[in-house]
């Protein structure tokens, strides 16, 4: 479900993807006093939908968390914000819902990605997934 495979060999994917293990993105941010910003890996956003977050196991007390995108319509080195000037703070066991506007700006198809920030010294663990 979600992707047709054609006679060509050309593999179509649908924009109503569904979620699904492999589509939850495990993930551990680092981050130092001097070294205050850590970024999730990137994956593929279809939907006009908020980025979920899943944090587990926190040696910080609490993150910031920003929804952020790639494409090349984003100019310059394709990076953009696109939170809206929104930041949510993330703390152990708990489920965060990015505000994001990627497929509205730039459509569907591009990589979406978390920056993460804290002054602290320690790592916090968790999955996320973008649509």
């Amino acid at each position: 479900m979600g992707a047709t495979v054609l006679a060509t060999g050309f593999l179509l994917t649908s924009p109503n993807v569904n979620v699904s293990a492999e589509n939850i993105y495990t993930g551990h941010q680092e981050f130092r006093w001097n070294s205050p910003t850590d970024w999730s890996h990137n994956q593929q956003k279809w939907a006009t939908s908020a980025y979920k977050l899943y944090a587990t196991k926190m040696s910080v007390p609490s993150y910031k968390a920003t929804a952020w995108g790639h494409s090349y319509l984003a100019g310059r080195t394709g990076n953009a914000n696109v939170s809206e000037g929104r930041s949510y703070v993330v703390r152990p066991y708990s489920n965060v819902y990015l505000y994001n506007k990627l497929v509205e700006w730039y459509g569907t198809g591009n990589n979406a990605f978390i920056n993460a920030y804290s002054q602290n010294n320690g790592s916090a663990d968790g999955s996320w997934y973008a649509d």
